[in-house]
């Protein structure tokens, strides 16, 4: 298909969407490798109440696609050698007491793939937001972590785990010195890791995990929203941030960025063989292994990386890698393939938001 023709099926389908989704806002882009053009469309309002219109570089929180980017960041310490992936938790913090026992064996391959056994948040605390350097480091010492007992024996099922992600992140920050480049320096905190070791590298300057730096206003934020038992379109009373929850959920990004962090994991595919965020690009090998199962969508889950099947047609099937994210007030839905060189990104500013279906006929469109 043309050019043209790509950007007119785009844009219709944007239309059709937004209408039959009843969504406050809805933004969303693609970057196709076979044409070497991106497409990026919005609809609706960023804040319904006072009929704001949604722009193009307008700011979402993006929720767990945040994932992505904490695994990038350990697997840039394997990469390093700083980490391995049988390394063990105890041995990584070894005064990080977990009440439960079976807590010794769990392995950082196994926090990257939700098979730790760990349990999940229980309390998100977005009414009592943190925005200290300590907040994450409270987080993972704090009673709800080490109290909490584990679902089931490290490694033997799928179970998505918030707290292993908060945990990973603190990793990341307390080993961050190991780097040769950092070693005078010294440690870096979780966010700024990820800045200059993700953000950077793919060119997301519009993007942060700091969100309580954006009160500047250089950018828009779309404000978060959810339905009433009227199922009418409101406000969320707190925005889905605080400190403690960065490694798991608090990127804060637009579509023009997220389609830059697409394009930095697939440019290794390309003639290049270059990765902007790896130096060895066969890293990738690893990372998109499937390891575990997902239970009841038959997905599987790679080192932070979810793994899917698309149809189609009757002989047409592609491998997708990617993240969802889901937070009060918002969605996001971030999709690569490679094999053809696509970046799908669906954003909404509103719970439960089927951004996730969206994506796949977004997907169906360009491929």
């Amino acid at each position: 298909m043309m050019k043209s023709n790509l950007n007119e099926a785009f844009q219709t389908f944007l239309d059709d969407i937004y209408d039959l989704n009843d969504l406050p806002g809805l933004a969303a882009g693609v970057y196709c490798g076979s044409t070497d053009s991106t497409y990026i469309g919005v609809r609706g309002y960023a804040d319904y109440q006072t009929r704001r219109p949604l722009h193009e570089d307008d700011i979402f929180h993006c929720a767990s696609v945040s994932k992505l980017f904490t695994s990038t960041a350990i697997m840039k310490l394997v990469e390093a050698g700083v980490l391995n992936l049988d390394d063990s938790l105890s041995a990584l913090l070894p005064d990080l007491h977990i009440v439960d026992k079976r807590s010794s064996e769990i392995k950082l391959l196994q926090m990257l793939t939700h098979t730790s056994g760990l349990g999940d948040c229980t309390d998100y605390h977005w009414d009592t937001p943190r925005c200290d350097e300590e907040a994450l480091a409270d987080y993972v010492y704090s009673d709800e972590v080490c109290k909490q007992p584990m679902v089931w024996e490290s490694g033997t099922g799928f179970r998505y785990s918030n707290v292993a992600y908060e945990i990973l992140g603190y990793i990341v920050s307390i080993y961050s010195d190991h780097l040769a480049e950092n070693s005078k320096t010294g440690r870096l905190c979780y966010e700024d890791f990820i800045r200059r070791y993700c953000l950077e590298p793919a060119g997301m300057v519009q993007s942060t995990m700091k969100t309580f730096e954006r009160k500047d206003g250089t950018l828009p934020m779309a404000a978060p929203h959810e339905r009433g038992d009227d199922k009418s379109i409101r406000p969320v009373r707190h925005y889905p941030y605080t400190r403690q929850h960065a490694p798991s959920s608090t990127l804060t990004s637009n579509i023009s960025d997220l389609l830059k962090w697409g394009r930095a994991h697939l440019d290794h595919t390309k003639a290049s063989g270059s990765s902007p965020i790896f130096a060895d690009p066969s890293i990738y090998d690893e990372i998109w292994t499937p390891y575990a199962k997902v239970p009841n969508n038959g997905e599987g889950i790679g080192l932070g990386w979810f793994i899917r099947k698309q149809q189609v047609a009757p002989d047409r099937e592609f491998v997708l890698y990617g993240h969802e994210g889901s937070d009060d007030g918002f969605r996001s839905s971030f999709w690569i393939c490679p094999e053809l060189d696509l970046v799908t990104v669906v954003l909404s500013n509103i719970s439960g938001a089927p951004v996730k279906k969206i994506n796949k006929k977004l997907f169906a469109v360009f491929a």
